[in-house]
């Protein structure tokens, strides 16, 4: 359940449970998109603790508390808005390159090609030797195999990998290097007289942020 998942969201932010009163979950829970991964329940908790996060933020700058509400099914489409994006009416194309996906391979195993970015199609089809043609990539990802056709792509600083099982991703390095890491982190940098928050009859007006998230 939701719930349950933003449970383990609340003591990030220093909640205990109470702080969940006043927030209304609606839309149903997973499955909402078809996958095995728990995308609509997580995205939900995520925004809930967005809003209580925001609705605090409110209350300092006004002393009056803002009610919280989540529709599921609005939140996980949140997640892929450019599927459903339209402009004057008009859905607006976002489908990926041709060559993105997954395909099998000469072991019996599947390749997750990412070819969105320029730089990550032009790595992949060097490797691969071929142009950019669905089936010429077909078929020359089936003369590798899955970890060596990995080990070569992201040797040509390309993005792509072998699909694994939730045991073998378990026991990756990468796995490894992320598991103990908490969901968030702030790291104080120096002491600083507190600052009072820019005028505005918005929550977050005149608050900026400098995000340095970017798929390289």
């Amino acid at each position: 359940m939701t719930n349950e998942i933003l449970r383990t969201l609340l003591p990030i932010a220093g909640w205990d449970e109470e702080r969940t009163q006043g927030l209304t979950i609606t839309g149903g829970t997973d499955p909402i998109l078809p996958t095995s991964f728990r995308i609509g329940d997580t995205s939900t908790a995520a925004l809930s603790a967005v809003g209580l996060a925001v609705s605090d933020l409110w209350e300092s700058r006004t002393g009056r508390r803002q009610e919280v509400a989540v529709d599921a099914r609005r939140a996980t489409a949140s997640l892929r808005s450019g599927k459903y994006m339209q402009m004057d009416g008009a859905s607006v194309s976002t489908e990926r390159n041709t060559v993105m996906g997954v395909y099998p391979t000469k072991d019996g195993r599947w390749s997750y090609l990412h070819c969105n970015f320029p730089n990550h199609r032009a790595a992949a089809l060097s490797v691969l030797g071929v142009a950019e043609d669905r089936d010429a990539v077909t078929k020359a990802v089936a003369k590798w195999n899955a970890q060596d056709l990995e080990d070569a792509i992201i040797e040509a600083e390309g993005a792509g990998g072998m699909v694994r099982t939730m045991e073998e991703w378990a026991k990756h390095p990468q796995a490894a290097a992320i598991a103990n890491l908490t969901l968030m982190e702030i790291v104080k940098l120096a002491d600083s007289p507190p600052e009072a928050l820019p005028e505005g009859s918005r929550p977050l007006s005149g608050v900026r942020v400098l995000d340095l998230t970017r798929v390289p």
